[in-house]
Order: C-alpha cells, then sequence, then structure tokens
C-alpha cells in the first residue's frame, strides 16, 4: 500500500495549490491596505502642510495688498496736496495715516536730500527739467495674526518753470489759425485743446491734461490742415480725436500715427499747478500784494518779486508822475530820482484800441532811456523785475477807466551786472502794450506779464489808430520774451451749447491792432519766447468778435512766424521771476523685507 501513497498526494496537489493562493491574495490586500493607508495619511498630511502654507500665504498675501493700498491713498493725499502747486513740510506733517478693519498702519514720509535742477526722465512731460525734491514714503501694515508687510516709495516733488512750453494754457486752448503757422515748441493745456486749420503744423509735443478734439470749440465744424510731426519730424494729418477714439483708443492710434507725441489725460498727461492756495484764480500773479498774503501766496506775486515798483494812483492829477507816483526799490538799489521824467511819461487817452473800443490811460516807459540810466551804473541800478500797479482805477471816469503800461524803444535791455546773466521781466496788473520791435539787440532773458497784451508795430502811429478801415501797416516786427497775459475763451463747446462767440483763440491771444496784410501773409510778426495764458482777462473784457472787426476793421493778422524760444531750454536764461508750476510723481516702488 505505501507503493501508492505518492501518488495519493499528487492526486492532492490541486487542492494545496489553491489554499496557498488565496493565503497569498490576503496577504497581498493586507499589504496593499497598508500602503493605501500610508498613501491617504501622507495626503492628508500633505493636505494640511498645503491648507496651512496656503493660509500664510493667503494671509501674507492680504497684508501685503493692505500696504499697497495705503501706500496709494498717502500717495493721493500728497496729490491733493499738490493742488496749490507745492508740497510744504506742513502738508507732509499733516499727512493722516490710512485705517482699514483688520490692519494696523504705520507710515512714515520725508524729504530725502536736497532739491536740485534736473531733466525729468519719466512720465508726459519728460524732457523738461524741474525742480526736483525726492521724498520718500515707507508704509508698514501688521494683522491681527501677526503678519506683516512694508512698502517704500520713491516720490518726486517737482516745481518745472513754465515758459519751458512754447505754448501753456490753464483752460481751454483754441488754435483756429487763418494765415498759415508752423509752431515750433510744447504745445500743452491743463484742460482741452481745440484743433482746426487748413494749415497749421506743430513740430513739437502736444499735450492736453483733458482732451484732444479736431473741432473747433465755437462751431461744429472743422479743417483738415492740422499736422503734427512724429518722433522723427515727419509731419502727419490729425484725422481723429478724443471723441472719435475714446480711452484707450486715442492712446493707441496716436502712438501709432504721432509716436506718442500727441497726448491726453487717456496717455497720462496731468495737470500742472501754480503754487497758490486751492481755488484761487491764477490771476492773483500779476494783482497787487496784499498785507493778508500766505507766504505761497507772496511766494508767487510779481509784486513782491520786483525789485523795482511803481504804483500809479489813477485819481491823481498825475500832470508828474515822477513825483505823483510812488516807487519801491529793494535790495539797496538806486532810485531813478531825476532820470525818471526821460524814462516815464503818462497820458490819459493816449490812443484808440480798436478792440477795446476805448482809449487807454497809458503809463510810458521808454526802455532805451531806462537802459542808458542803468548802464551808467549797473551794479546800483540793475532792474531786473518791474512791476507796475495801477490803483483808483474807475470804469466810469473818462481818463482812469483803461490804465495801461506801454513800453518802447525796446529793442535793447539794459546790461547785465558782471558775472550774471542779466534780462528783464515787466510786469503789471493792466493791460500791456509794446511798441516795436523788443530785445532783438544782444538778447537777454525777458518776460511781459499783464492783464493781456498787445503789440504794435514798428510804423504804430498814436495819430492813425481811430481810422478806420486801417492805413496798411507795412514795417515787419519782432519780439524776443515770454508772455504770460489773460485770454478771451469761447463760452461753451458748440458740440454741446450750438453755435458760440468765438473767443479770438491761440493765433489771437498776443493781441494786434492794426492792418499787418491779412490772410493772404502779409507783414511778419516774428516772435519767439513761451505764450502763457493762465487766466481770463478781467479788464481787457470785450470780446474778439463784435461789430467793428467785421471784415477785419480793427485790424488784420499778420504773417506769424512763432516759435519756442530755445535758449529757455537752459535754466540759466530763464526770464528773472519765472513762475513754476508744480506736480507730484511716484518714481519707485518696493517691497521691504
Amino acid at each position: 500500500m505505501s507503493r501508492f501513497a505518492p501518488n495519493h498526494s499528487r492526486l492532492d496537489e490541486p487542492a494545496r495549490s489553491k489554499s496557498l493562493r488565496r493565503g497569498f491574495a490576503l496577504e497581498s490586500t493586507l499589504l496593499l491596505i497598508v500602503l493605501f493607508g500610508a498613501l491617504i495619511g501622507v495626503a492628508t498630511t500633505a493636505i494640511a502642510v498645503y491648507s496651512r502654507t496656503a493660509g500664510v500665504e493667503v494671509r501674507a498675501a492680504r497684508v501685503q495688498y493692505a500696504a499697497e493700498g495705503a501706500g496709494d491713498q498717502l500717495m493721493a493725499q500728497l496729490d491733493a496736496a499738490m493742488a496749490d502747486g507745492v508740497v510744504s513740510p506742513a502738508d507732509i506733517t499733516s499727512l493722516t495715516t490710512p485705517t482699514l478693519p483688520g490692519f494696523t498702519f504705520t507710515q512714515s514720509t520725508s524729504y530725502v536730500g536736497g532739491a536740485a535742477m534736473r531733466i525729468i526722465t519719466r512720465g508726459a512731460f519728460s524732457g523738461l527739467y524741474a525742480l526736483e525734491q525726492p521724498m520718500k514714503v515707507s508704509v508698514t501694515a501688521d494683522d491681527a495674526g501677526g503678519n506683516r508687510a512694508a512698502i517704500e516709495l520713491g516720490v518726486l516733488v517737482q516745481a518745472v518753470p513754465v515758459f519751458q512750453f512754447g505754448v501753456f494754457a490753464e483752460r481751454d486752448l483754441e488754435i483756429t489759425n487763418g494765415p498759415p503757422m508752423t509752431f515750433v515748441g510744447w504745445v500743452h493745456s491743463n484742460r482741452n485743446i481745440y484743433l482746426s486749420s487748413a494749415n497749421a503744423d506743430y513740430m513739437s509735443q502736444v499735450t492736453a491734461a483733458d482732451s484732444v478734439f479736431w473741432m473747433r470749440k465755437d462751431t461744429v465744424s472743422r479743417l483738415p490742415g492740422v499736422r503734427i510731426a512724429n518722433a522723427s519730424g515727419t509731419l502727419m494729418p490729425l484725422d481723429f480725436d478724443s471723441r472719435s477714439h475714446p480711452g484707450a483708443a486715442f492712446v493707441a492710434q496716436s502712438n501709432t500715427v504721432f509716436d506718442g507725441r500727441l497726448m491726453s489725460g487717456e496717455s497720462g498727461v496731468r495737470r500742472l499747478q501754480l503754487p497758490l492756495p486751492t481755488g484761487m484764480d491764477p490771476i492773483e500773479l500779476i494783482r497787487p500784494a496784499l498785507v493778508g498774503d500766505t507766504p505761497e501766496v507772496r511766494g508767487v506775486r510779481m509784486a513782491n518779486k520786483a525789485d523795482l515798483r511803481i504804483v500809479v494812483n489813477l485819481a491823481a492829477p498825475l500832470t508828474n508822475v515822477c513825483t505823483e507816483a510812488t516807487f519801491v526799490r529793494t535790495g539797496g538799489r538806486a532810485a531813478l530820482a531825476g532820470a525818471c521824467p526821460g524814462i516815464l511819461q503818462f497820458a490819459r487817452d493816449a490812443f484808440y484800441d480798436g478792440r477795446e473800443m476805448r482809449s487807454p490811460d497809458v503809463l510810458e516807459l521808454d526802455v532805451a532811456a531806462l537802459r542808458a540810466w542803468v548802464n551808467a551804473n549797473v551794479s546800483s541800478r540793475q532792474v531786473n523785475v518791474l512791476y507796475v500797479e495801477f490803483q483808483n482805477r474807475d470804469t466810469l471816469v473818462a481818463g482812469r477807466d483803461y490804465p495801461a503800461l506801454r513800453l518802447k524803444n525796446g529793442w535793447e535791455l539794459p546790461a547785465a551786472a558782471p558775472g550774471e546773466v542779466g534780462g528783464m521781466t515787466v510786469s503789471t496788473n493792466s493791460a500791456l502794450y509794446v511798441q516795436g520791435d523788443y530785445n532783438t539787440t544782444n538778447w537777454k532773458p525777458a518776460s511781459l506779464l499783464g492783464d493781456v497784451a498787445t503789440f504794435l508795430s514798428n510804423a504804430w502811429a498814436d495819430d492813425s489808430s481811430a481810422v478806420f478801415p486801417r492805413p496798411r501797416t507795412f514795417a515787419a516786427t519782432t519780439v524776443y520774451a515770454a508772455l504770460l497775459a489773460g485770454n478771451s475763451e469761447t463760452p461753451c463747446d458748440a458740440m454741446n451749447c450750438g453755435t458760440q462767440p468765438y473767443g479770438g483763440g491761440f493765433e489771437n491771444f498776443p493781441r494786434f491792432l492794426e492792418d499787418w496784410g491779412g490772410s493772404t501773409g502779409g507783414t511778419q510778426f516774428q516772435y519767439r519766447g513761451s505764450l502763457v495764458a493762465l487766466f481770463t482777462s478781467r479788464q481787457s473784457s470785450r470780446p474778439w468778435g463784435h461789430g467793428l472787426n467785421m471784415g477785419f476793421g480793427y485790424y488784420n493778422p499778420p504773417s506769424r512766424d512763432w516759435a519756442f524760444e530755445t535758449r529757455f531750454s537752459d535754466p540759466q536764461f530763464l526770464p528773472p521771476g519765472t513762475p513754476s508750476l508744480g506736480a507730484v510723481v511716484q518714481v519707485s516702488y518696493r517691497s521691504v523685507f
């Protein structure tokens, strides 16, 4: 029987193998359960770690954003402080630390070093120069969980001399010239620009803090002859504006056509402000000084900058202005004394102004006589800033209803003191007339400021001023001086208000009273300077268009050869007492760890 035992064992083999396989499957299942459990544990741990990490990152991001938002709030406060054209130490002290539920902020804002004249290298006004005062704004944000973030902003407070612009307008700027005009120089408005002409070429930047309109402001019409030079100097036609291409579309089209040399508020152009209290009219620049003026206002008024101030009381007889007027000299400089009668004369109703339709009461200053007196002893007699104040004007009394200062024989200005550039600024709170060439011999930095400015040619004659139509003027005239004055403005956009009375536009900002030859291209008026319109004229308020000039009765325009005075691009050649405009710009950002 024993020999059959092995055969019996072989018969049981399938049953044994099946039992062994079931045991292996059980072990494998247990092993997989263990492995899956381990994996689930690892995954759970990873999820927990990730959740904690993500939570930390979210809280860190939140506190970082809070710090950035606080920085933006402080920049907004600085921007608001710049509304008066200056950020003073008092403005910095009064900055309010931002608040936000769940966060605590600390901030520090301070000047960094001293101010220096530098070229602006970024933003819409790149290429101009400014007196820049660097500042640092530091902000730290903490939350309740102990998370902290800190940022630091680099800020520049800029004072931009206004006479760097070829044209600067505080209000709407309208340019609708008749005779051809090519203008070289930066053209800027703190509001809107309206361009329409058959023949106007702009060789430099054109910028508006609000909008640019290829349209007249007074009527819903346009002419297709406006061209602006691109970066390579090629003149390209203007055929779009802020209405046809609103928002970012304007920026894109300008970049394509003009290489970004036509810019609006959408392009990042911002207003530039005179350092005057918020809401104060820029005409205060030329008004007399007042006892209650704040330091900021005193620093802006030309009357306070003057080293020779002349006060004329129109209620006085003024048969001898040299004894009846008040003369104030500063800086220890000599008085006019015995030289006065040859320098100053006063005449009531001296000639007829067809624009204003009345006769000015004129204090006439002979620049050649002043030059002769100064040049005899420059160190003690120099006149850099001259201010003429007219008092007791009465619009109802002939002979004192329309005071004005007239400069004549001004082809050469007084000499400079040794080692100085020299130059002369003349300012008045009333109308200003300039007769004949001005500053054309031995050029010096010069500027003219008044309620309005009217240029009279070398052929002007008082005796024929009331003759209409005008006798033709044949004497070309040249003026080399910055001009800051008031203008007359078209009241409302015709697109919104219908046809309006035309204010005269930029082409009539310097006023004319003669027949210069008309739109066919007559006698040339050559101008090199900076044309700045900061306010609406108060004393000289008659509109450009009235009954007398229908058919060009009181004047016919000259051929306008106008351009920016490139020498003003060097700070040392700015006219004495040049006003500055303020801006605040963020130039850097970094996280502090």
